[in-house]
């Protein structure tokens, strides 16, 4: 059943560059056509401070404590009729206004003090005008002249909507060389994911390649040495699984040749024989079995525990020839599982009960996150030549013992899948083996 794919790395991307770049590109317009308004009526307003400041200094009083302007205002603005630039002073009767008023009105309102008064009012023709209001105390004169000068904001909007309209241009322009640049950056930002899907690829059709072998960004770097990790402990599964095979066959070829053998010879006791060899070939396959075929370095081990049940077994069958000692702290944990810790403890301990003269001692300590478990024995140890072919697959040292020469090279391929090892070395009257292995964190209650 295939998963239902998601929407891929280069779409989510490119949707997410694409949607930044076109709500960059609307702020920014909405900004800059907003700060372009601002200032054209900035502009507008101060034309207006000047234009109320030139009928300010032609006001002037009468004898009779009126007012009157010394000449009309000579701004041809004022003169056409309906330009836009309007002006009214006093009201009622004796107000005075432009001539580009013509016989229309400018709207006013009663201003409620001497400061400034801006405001939005509908003048002639239905143009929209800026007012400033504004009551002035003239000197001689008892009551404060309201004074109203306005100009037409329709400029001002044209050259705003026009401001935009190129402004909008301009970034639609740069979001498309926008876009095709992110589209380069995506592609050229996804080439490291396409060079690990070739090496993959060749990994898959059996070609012997590790992605270390290539230089890549600092954000792909982890990613390469997990791959590398995974695809060297998969190598470890498989070489231990097909030894596993081959320490089974090596094991069911004498039970089989003694079949064999029995088969051909007559005898009322081949029921016993094949009894007791079909027995012995079902040990080994369930002894195998529970081993199994792969590390598991997910799982938690107590060492002690095991140690001290092995103490126990190999102490009933060696008897009053060997003493065995476990001096194993309770806290010590071994990262992996506890039949594969079992097995190589089994072994070691195994040889030594069968090399020593009267003592075996197992002990471990722990540093920097492994664990290393000690099983020395007081027998003959190895000669120097020896202790190099020691760990080779079937090599026996010593034809007097039982056995098929596998039991330390099944301990070093466990100990090699949980990226452990194994050390052998001679002591001062005796021998040791040494597993060196990851350490898991304490377990509660352990």
């Amino acid at each position: 059943m295939n998963a239902r794919r998601a929407l891929s790395l280069r779409w989510r991307l490119w949707l997410a560059g694409a949607l930044g770049v076109a709500i960059s590109a609307l702020i920014a317009g909405g900004l800059l056509g907003a700060m372009f308004e601002r200032s054209g009526q900035r502009a507008l307003d101060a034309r207006l401070d000047d234009d109320f400041a030139t009928l300010a200094g032609l006001l002037e009083a009468r004898a009779d404590g009126g007012w009157q302007l010394r000449r009309p205002p000579a701004d041809e603005r004022w003169a056409r009729v309906f330009s836009g630039w309007y002006w009214r002073i006093g009201d009622g009767t004796d107000a005075l206004r432009s001539r580009s008023l013509w016989d229309d009105e400018l709207v006013a309102y009663d201003v409620p003090g001497t400061a400034a008064v801006w405001s939005v009012v509908e003048g002639p023709r239905g143009q929209q005008l800026r007012m400033r209001a504004q009551l002035l105390r003239l000197p001689g004169v008892a009551d404060p002249i309201p004074v109203h000068v306005a100009g037409d904001r329709g400029d001002v909007i044209a050259e705003t909507r026009g401001f935009r309209q190129a402004a909008m241009l301009a970034f639609a322009g740069a979001a498309a060389a926008l876009l095709a640049l992110l589209a380069w950056q995506i592609e050229w930002g996804l080439r490291p994911l396409r060079r690990m899907r070739g090496i993959l690829q060749r990994v898959r059709n059996g070609d012997d390649v590790r992605f270390g072998a290539e230089r890549w960004p600092a954000e792909a770097a982890p990613l390469a040495e997990q791959i590398d990790d995974l695809l060297d402990e998969h190598a470890r599964r498989v070489a231990r699984a097909r030894h596993a095979a081959e320490d089974l066959a090596h094991a069911l070829k004498t039970p089989l040749a003694v079949l064999s053998a029995e088969a051909q010879r007559p005898g009322d006791d081949i029921a016993g024989v094949v009894s007791a060899q079909v027995q012995r070939m079902r040990g080994e396959v369930e002894r195998r079995l529970a081993g199994g075929f792969a590390v598991d370095a997910r799982q938690r081990t107590p060492i002690a525990p095991v140690a001290e049940a092995l103490c126990g077994l190999f102490a009933q069958t060696a008897g009053d020839r060997v003493t065995l000692h476990c001096e194993v702290a309770p806290d010590l944990v071994f990262a992996g599982a506890r039949e594969d810790l079992e097995e190589m403890l089994g072994n070691l301990v195994d040889n030594a009960v069968k090399w020593a003269h009267a003592q075996v001692r197992i002990h471990a300590t722990s540093a920097d996150g492994r664990v290393r478990i000690a099983v020395d024995d007081d027998g003959p140890g190895m000669q120097s030549d020896a202790l190099r072919h020691a760990l080779q697959r079937g090599v026996r040292l010593d034809s007097r013992m039982p056995g098929h020469g596998l039991g330390l090279s099944i301990v070093d391929g466990i100990a090699a899948g949980y990226d452990g090892r194994l050390v052998l070395e001679n002591l001062p009257g005796g021998f040791r083996v040494l597993l060196d292995l990851p350490a898991g964190a304490p377990i509660s209650g352990a």
